[in-house]
């Protein structure tokens, strides 16, 4: 099995689609997200909507405030 992990996106959308992107190429199998992926001054509700619908598994991070 092939895991993917994904960590602090601080709401940086065209990271997160180049992420996505290549662990799509790489055919992994899961993507565990680590957290941080909403706080920062980019684009959050962005991410959000890009990421809620995958419904992975994921953890808080150290700035995750809910």
């Amino acid at each position: 099995m092939r895991i993917g992990i994904i960590a602090d996106i601080h709401g940086n959308i065209d990271a997160l689609d180049a992420v996505l992107a290549a662990l799509d190429r790489m055919q992994v199998d899961e993507v565990v997200n680590l957290g941080d992926s909403f706080s920062g001054p980019l684009d959050a509700a962005a991410v959000a909507e890009r990421l809620l619908p995958l419904n992975l598994p994921s953890v808080r991070g150290n700035t995750t405030a809910h």
